[in-house]
């Protein structure tokens, strides 16, 4: 698959097939991933409703249909099953746009509702306060990129790949270690 003794990329049928067949198979592995994730997702979502978490409720029921149609698209792709995943990995997007607005409207609200009883002087409450602030950044970043990716609303990939890459640096910070600075 490397580079020819001219330097340039390899432009035969035979090799962009090699490519193609490669890259197909590194997607479908990446997709595996997701398999069974909904089983987590749906004794979640009953939980948030008998709390009383309707926010949470309506996102975790969201990314359970998310993940079943992500499964149906994917058994699409792999010739499983008939048909054009396209139009079904769309209706998934879609699915979890709504998903990720229902998450930036719970932040927006639980700051809304703990700003107004929080202390204005305490250097915790001044961490809290940017915590929660950068939590609403992530929201938006993951709901705008949900709007491109689905097509409801393209704009740039740039800007989307600009902050799916910020979005993905904030997930892997929320697995570091507090306190274990590099």
């Amino acid at each position: 698959l490397g580079l020819h003794a001219t330097g340039r990329l390899p432009q035969s049928a035979e090799r962009h097939a090699q490519l193609a067949a490669l890259f197909g198979a590194l997607m479908h592995a990446e997709r595996t991933g997701r398999l069974c994730k909904e089983v987590v997702t749906i004794p979640a979502t009953q939980q948030a409703l008998v709390a009383g978490d309707y926010f949470n409720a309506a996102n975790k029921a969201l990314t359970t249909v998310f993940l079943g149609l992500d499964h149906y698209a994917w058994l699409r792709a792999i010739k499983v099953l008939q048909g054009e995943p396209l139009p079904i990995i769309l209706k998934a997007l879609k699915v979890i746009t709504i998903a990720w607005f229902v998450d930036l409207v719970r932040e927006v609200v639980s700051f809304v509702k703990w700003n107004s009883t929080a202390k204005k002087d305490d250097e915790a409450v001044a961490k809290e306060r940017k915590d929660r602030m950068w939590n609403i950044v992530r929201a938006t970043a993951q709901f705008v990129q949900g709007l491109h990716l689905s097509q409801i609303r393209p704009h740039s990939d740039v800007v989307c790949g600009s902050l799916g890459v910020y979005t993905a640096v904030f997930a892997a910070l929320s697995f570091y270690p507090k306190g274990k600075g590099a």
